[in-house]
């Protein structure tokens, strides 16, 4: 793990819970999109799941209270192992041993492993400013390798959290806000793909059911499947 506490500007401007919990959210979509339920009814009937996936997208912030536990420097270990590929494998491999979210170990494990690693793209593209630059500080995503990797391109400013007047400052109120416009955005979206994809299902149901029934009722077609 790294220690930031004598770097001259320690506190880097994250992204806020807001685009994690966001993301979560997506996963769940991706693993509710198999049912034929609608959205609303599938929060409702998965709440335990939703939330699970929303908790391993901000997991990877864990690492903050690991700073103010040894000092008052919340980024004393952030963006530190926990901001890395292994740990959303770790992560993954221990959900996955507990809790199969989606039936069989593989695909639990995909799950888990994405919700985590969501979080890890995020951060990439965290920096200072927006547009390409190279305000993001980085983070080491193919840890124990020391190398800090970031994306050129920064669509989140983030929150400072520095300290409590600083966390609930107006200047974090904007970046939450933003961050909730830019990732609704994304999630109206994908809610149009969601609906698309359902009304196709129900017009395939549906095309499927007179056929079958017609099949059913031919009675040649019927004794050719007795042997």
């Amino acid at each position: 793990m790294r220690l930031r506490g004598c770097h001259p500007e320690p506190f880097y401007p994250v992204a806020s819970p807001v685009a994690h919990s966001i993301a979560g959210f997506w996963t769940f979509m991706l693993w509710a999109a198999r049912s034929k339920v609608h959205l609303i009814s599938a929060c409702r009937r998965y709440l335990p799941q939703l939330i699970l996936l929303v908790l391993l997208a901000n997991l990877a912030d864990i690492d903050v209270l690991f700073g103010l536990g040894v000092g008052t420097n919340a980024d004393a270990f952030h963006r530190g192992f926990t901001h890395s590929f292994v740990a959303a494998f770790l992560v993954a491999l221990a959900v996955s041993c507990v809790w199969r979210i989606a039936g069989s170990f593989r695909r639990s494990f995909t799950l888990y492993f994405l919700a985590y690693s969501s979080h890890l793209l995020i951060d990439l593209c965290t920096g200072t400013k927006l547009g390409w630059n190279s305000t993001a500080s980085g983070i080491p995503l193919f840890w124990p390798w020391k190398k800090d990797f970031s994306s050129p391109l920064v669509l989140i400013v983030g929150v400072k959290h520095k300290d409590l007047p600083m966390l609930f400052s107006m200047q974090n109120l904007q970046s939450s806000l933003y961050e909730l416009f830019i990732f609704g955005v994304f999630t109206a979206a994908l809610l149009a793909l969601w609906v698309r994809h359902q009304k196709n299902q129900a017009m395939s149901h549906e095309r499927e059911t007179p056929a079958r029934a017609v099949y059913n009722s031919n009675p040649m077609q019927s004794n050719e499947r007795i042997p």
